[in-house]
């Protein structure tokens, strides 16, 4: 019995990857463009923050009109507030991230919203005071936007991200963490390939 829907899901996967309702014909699969950020602290962790501004770029690898993968790498600058209120230049870089999206409509149209769930290698800078707070973690994130294309080969997106990332400030003596958690609203624009 265990063989048979083993099997009868494989035939199932077979169909819904080789059917042509799935085949990615009306855009390129290949986008790699640029960012904006703007991003917010949603929790007050150290180092406390105001709200910042930052750039990137990325790749995005599109399998079919459901699903890509998307590689970026970006940095976002911003002052110290609250407890971190002389901190200064505390910059926050993903080295690389990778998210994977989930488009909800067919690909066919120009509007295309999705969601999507990435994990990233982070690093935070110590800014203008040294008190152990810069490092570098791992952390989670999950995605929510919209693409709209311009053109058969030029793109633009908008959306948000929250990030959950943990840093480590110290390996020598006791080690020291801390969670670092940003909300990140972006823009996007791509050329399709």
């Amino acid at each position: 019995m265990i063989k048979a829907l083993k099997s009868l899901g494989f035939l199932f996967a077979l169909v819904l990857i080789s059917s042509p309702s799935f085949a990615y014909d009306s855009y390129y699969n290949k986008t790699v463009g640029g960012n904006v950020y703007g991003s917010i602290q949603l929790v007050d962790t150290l180092p406390e923050v105001d709200l910042g501004i930052g750039g990137g770029m990325f790749f995005d690898y599109r399998f079919n009109e459901r699903f890509s993968i998307m590689l970026e790498s970006f940095f976002t600058t911003q002052d110290g507030n609250g407890r971190s209120q002389a901190e200064g230049s505390i910059e926050m870089m993903a080295i690389p991230a990778i998210t994977f999206k989930v488009y909800v409509l067919n690909g066919t149209a120009r509007l295309d919203p999705y969601f999507g769930v990435g994990i990233g290698f982070y690093g935070i800078t110590e800014g203008s005071v040294s008190n152990n707070t810069g490092g570098f973690g791992l952390g989670a994130q999950v995605e929510v936007g919209v693409e709209y294309g311009l053109t058969e080969n030029l793109m633009v997106g908008a959306g948000g991200t929250y990030r959950s990332v943990g840093i480590i400030n110290s390996l020598s003596g006791t080690a020291n963490a801390t969670t670092y958690m940003p909300y990140t609203l972006f823009g996007r624009i791509g050329y399709r390939f």
